[in-house]
């Protein structure tokens, strides 16, 4: 099992949405896949449940008590349209991860309560996608310690590229390595903003090969298909990002080997 953290402190850069529509890619690949969201305002655990808002359990009752919630019993069938996606499944949050982990702060080990619970479930999945939030919050530490791999969403807009640096200085501090495994990708790319395009080009270039192929293009599809809270997969198969979330799959499945 491999565990690809969507990370970026920077809001509005895609992270939900993407983690939406990898998850329902990487399953439609064959791969047994687990979307967790650890972002409390719970826009992915809308979307991927088909729009519910109630739960027997969350995410937030496992970092609360880990001991008496396993991650296990959190986890739910994804669904789209009232049917079950397949090979996706959902560990939902909600609001109430803010406060809970607020409270965390003073646990032992608190950095590692999503490490532990995924290893007692790393023979049920081949892939875990961590929908992080916009912040470097203990939940976001969390989700550092339990990746293998940082997927991070760069959008088109001028600012885009800021606080890169601090984000993989914090990756480093909290992985302890100078050898972080991340991958950046161009997230709602428009082929005509062509100075933009040019400018974040040759900065990313730096980079070198962490810099995916894959670039995601823009289009309406996409927001649609979360306020219909459905994956663009099933909300409109015939859209053009959707091949870019299949490359962006095949591209994730290569760099871990899965």
């Amino acid at each position: 099992m491999k565990v690809v953290a969507i990370i970026n402190q920077k809001g509005g850069v895609g992270k939900t949405t993407t983690a939406i529509n990898l998850s329902a890619q990487l399953a439609k690949e064959g791969k047994r896949t687990l979307a967790i969201d650890l972002d409390p305002q719970a826009n992915m655990t809308t979307v991927l449940s088909g729009g519910q808002f109630e739960f027997k359990t969350t995410i937030s009752d496992v970092f609360e008590a880990a001991k008496k919630n396993n991650i296990v019993n959190v986890i739910i069938p994804a669904q789209a349209n009232g049917d079950n996606i397949a090979n996706l499944s959902l560990c939902p949050t909600d609001i109430r991860l803010s406060r809970v982990i607020e409270q965390s702060l003073t646990k032992i080990h608190r950095e590692r309560i999503l490490l532990k619970q995924l290893q007692t479930i790393k023979d049920q999945y081949d892939v875990v996608i961590l929908d992080c939030p916009p912040n470097l919050s203990l939940t976001s530490v969390n989700a550092m310690m339990a990746a293998d791999l940082f997927l991070i969403p760069v959008d088109g807009g001028s600012f885009s590229l800021n606080g890169l640096a601090d984000l993989l200085d914090a990756l480093e501090e909290v992985k302890e390595t100078d050898n972080v495994n991340f991958a950046v990708f161009r997230n709602e790319y428009a082929k005509a903003n062509k100075l933009i395009n040019n400018f974040l080009d040759e900065q990313l270039n730096e980079l070198g090969d962490k810099v995916l192929n894959t670039k995601v293009r823009r289009t309406e599809a996409i927001g649609q298909a979360s306020v219909s809270a459905e994956p663009l997969l099933t909300y409109k198969p015939s859209s053009t990002a959707l091949n870019d979330y299949k490359a962006l799959a095949k591209e994730i499945i290569a760099r871990l080997n899965v």
